[in-house]
């Protein structure tokens, strides 16, 4: 044993060293060590990845039969002793200590207790090392404690000089005169180093050899021999395994391959039940789950069925009884408040009830901007669905305005989501997209006044405008009460049964009564004006006789009598998809007007579709629907011709035209989907094909899009391959 202070060779059963007279630590040995190795490292990333492997190769290493340690007896000779206990072969587990002390002049107890119960030191040597004050007493609390013989260095960086601690490079050694004298000293160590890595196996080997106290060499010898046996093993246990596999192969090959068929037809079933709900990449995944990778994989059966569901799923062939298709759904956190859609721009913005305004590429589906406005910040005591609206003012600038608590617009880039302008404390009632795409008009109030205002679109910049004092809070709320003209000089209002005139540019103001019901819906064409009115209350919506009117009004004589008028009723409905009743009460509105000769006004009301003419109120075309009408939108208009694509309550998509006869029965342009739809909007892609989105009831956070793919005989169908479908799969899942 030697001094740790200067250590000088001590004498047996020695309490303080000779040479410095310092007292000795007790050097009582257990019987049984608590670990097979005390780890010493410095917690650097390098370092410790070095010490990690040291401990998982030990811990995890079973001692081969028949090795023996040669251990030091008392006359300086050795001795042999089996080493591998009877009923384990493992040696022990490693003491790591995996935090960083803290400065202390002493080790923590806990430290010192795993060092005498420590059958090893292995110290992890590197430049940074020699740096570290715990290693260095860790080692010498350990040769205090058991003496040099059971130190192992393992060199994880550098060349040893660098790396190796002074205080294990020498030891106090007697010369020739007997004198103590520090002698270099060759440490025991194993060589970790990155370079070294082919050779990291041995090197363990050589770490566990001195670990267990064993010859390296007869270690190694044995551990040959064991992974030769065990070769020869794992070799006669696979020939059997493959003779016992040969013998069950059909049987089980035939088990796997109905079961796989099986798989194939009930996924399919799933993935065309996907399809009819709109969840259309959703069926595409399940599809493409059940079919082989290509033609030539035969990993897994092609079942008939299961290439048909992807075909249908992919809609790559229009189908007559299904000219509807769905495209993709889009999820929101809360429930949809409002959304728009701008074909110009190619995007889709969503309002939620949690105040957030996602804006969305409507080609591919993908989230282009999220985030909460500020008018939707503080939204306690609130409606979301009556008090907060979004609209679309141009393909670059999009709207958001809250009604009610502290007000406030702001508009957006919808493309980027970048804030282009706002203004706080500004009540907006309505907007209004106008002819030039660079301003809009805003239907704004105070606590008794209405005023419009023109607004660029992109800088929030106003115009003179026109305000005048109401006696009663409006009714209706929404941009199909408003309208300006495309001179941007007059805008226009319903409130009531009242008709409010705003003359922009002197800033004047007139209230006309000009219909008995309250208005509903106003649109302008050049001079001419026309409304729908009704008088509805909220009790009856299940009444199969609503009164309503469309009239036209010359808006240079509004005074006087309207140019035409016609009286009408129609019936709320009630849907009853997907299982709780949902009423339906399309009130009546001018959805569009068509510059066709005189012009015509196309307007809804419940179930029923009237295009009537501007100049003398004729019905040039009308249509009734088996439920409430959501939404419709002209399409296809080529000179006189056009076509109304329809989205129904009960979750109907339709297309009419005057030019052709149509039935529930025989037209070729209905679609039914397993929804009721509480809110729809209708429009069409860059290249002209007609889509639809709405919304549903039991899913009120969830937007569908639908585009509508018209069949034109079997001429067109054609025959896919296997892997053009994976191909148009793959590239549908990427693009949406």
């Amino acid at each position: 044993m030697d001094c740790p202070s200067c250590h000088s060779k001590l004498p047996d059963g020695a309490v303080s060293c000779p040479r410095c007279g310092k007292p000795l630590p007790d050097r009582g040995e257990p019987a049984d060590f608590t670990y097979a190795a005390f780890i010493s490292y410095r917690h650097l990333p390098r370092d410790t990845e070095v010490a990690q492997q040291v401990q998982k190769a030990i811990e995890t290493y079973h001692l081969p039969r028949g090795v023996v340690a040669e251990q030091p007896d008392d006359s300086g000779g050795s001795a042999a002793r089996p080493i591998r206990p009877k009923t384990r072969s493992t040696l022990g587990k490693c003491f790591r200590d995996e935090d960083e002390l803290a400065a202390s002049p002493s080790l923590p107890d806990s430290i010192q207790k795993a060092l005498a119960q420590s059958r090893s030191l292995i110290v992890v040597c590197s430049p940074e090392t020699q740096e570290s004050i715990w290693v260095q007493r860790e080692i010498e609390t350990f040769i205090a404690l058991h003496g040099r013989e059971r130190i192992i260095c393992v060199l994880a960086a550098d060349s040893p000089e660098e790396s190796i601690p002074p205080i294990l490079k020498t030891r106090m050694m007697p010369d020739a005169a007997g004198i103590m004298r520090e002698m270099p000293a060759e440490p025991l160590a194993a060589d970790l180093r990155p370079e070294s890595k082919d050779k990291h196996k041995t090197e363990l080997l050589r770490i566990i050899a001195a670990v267990a106290g064993c010859n390296y060499d007869d270690l190694r010898r044995r551990e040959r021999s064991r992974r030769h046996k065990r070769t020869a093993l794992a070799f006669a246990t696979a020939t059997l395994i493959a003779t016992i596999t040969g013998l069950l192969a059909f049987q089980l090959h035939q088990t796997s391959e109905a079961a796989l068929v099986a798989e194939s037809k009930s996924l399919a079933a799933q993935a065309l039940d996907q399809y009819a709900y709109g969840e259309h990449l959703q069926a595409i995944e399940t599809a493409v789950r059940v079919l082989p990778t290509s033609e030539n994989d035969q990993s897994r059966p092609l079942v008939p069925e299961a290439q048909a569901a992807l075909e249908k799923v992919l809609g790559l062939n229009p189908d007559p009884n299904q000219p509807w298709v769905p495209l993709y759904l889009l999820d929101t956190e809360g429930d949809i408040v409002s959304f728009v859609y701008n074909h110009e721009g190619n995007w889709i913005a969503i309002l939620d009830s949690t105040g957030a305004l996602s804006t969305y590429d409507a080609r591919t589906s993908s989230l282009v901007a999220s985030g909460v406005p500020e008018p939707f910040e503080n939204k306690k005591q609130v409606n979301p669905q009556q008090d907060w609206f979004i609209s679309s003012l141009s393909p670059s600038a999009l709207l958001a305005a809250n009604r009610t608590t502290t007000g406030g617009i702001v508009a957006y880039d919808p493309l980027s989501g970048k804030r282009l302008w706002g203004r706080d404390s500004t009540y907006a009632l309505a907007a209004n997209s106008t002819v030039d795409a660079s301003k809009f008009a805003l239907l704004a109030y105070g606590t008794t006044s209405l005023a419009t205002l023109i607004i660029k679109a992109e800088t929030g910049e106003l115009a003179p405008g026109a305000e005048t004092r109401i006696a009663q809070f409006p009714r209706f709320m929404n941009s199909d009460t408003f309208c300006v003209n495309d001179s941007l000089s007059t805008a226009y209002f319903a409130l009531e049964n009242s008709l409010v005139t705003f003359d922009l540019k002197t800033g004047a103001c007139q209230q006309t009564v000009v219909s008995e019901m309250p208005i509903l819906s106003i649109q302008l064409s050049e001079d001419i004006l026309v409304l729908t009115a009704s008088s509805f209350a909220e009790g009856e919506t299940d009444s199969n006789h609503i009164p309503f009117s469309v009239c036209a009004l010359n808006v240079n004589a509004l005074d006087e009598e309207p140019l035409w008028t016609l009286h009408d009723t129609y019936s709320a409905t009630v849907s009853t998809k997907p299982g709780e009743p949902t009423p339906f009460n399309g009130i009546p509105q001018i959805r569009s007007i068509l510059h066709y000769d005189q012009g015509v006004a196309i307007l809804t009301a419940g179930k029923k579709l009237l295009a009537v003419d501007l100049e003398s109120g004729d019905v040039a075309y009308s249509h009734e629907s088996n439920s409430s009408i959501v939404d419709a939108s002209p399409c296809f208009e080529d000179e006189n011709r056009y076509a109304i694509s329809l989205v129904l309550s009960n979750g109907q998509f339709n297309i009419v035209s005057p030019l052709f006869e149509i039935t529930s029965n025989s037209d070729g342009c209905i679609t039914d989907i397993p929804y009721a739809i509480t809110g729809a909007t209708l429009g069409q892609d860059e290249y002209g094909n007609v889509i639809a989105f709405f919304c549903t009831p039991d899913k009120p956070n969830r937007l569908f899009c639908y585009m509508y793919k018209p069949y034109y005989g079997e001429d067109f169908i054609e025959d896919f391959s296997l892997d053009e479908l994976l191909s148009y799969a793959h590239e549908a899942l990427e693009y949406l």
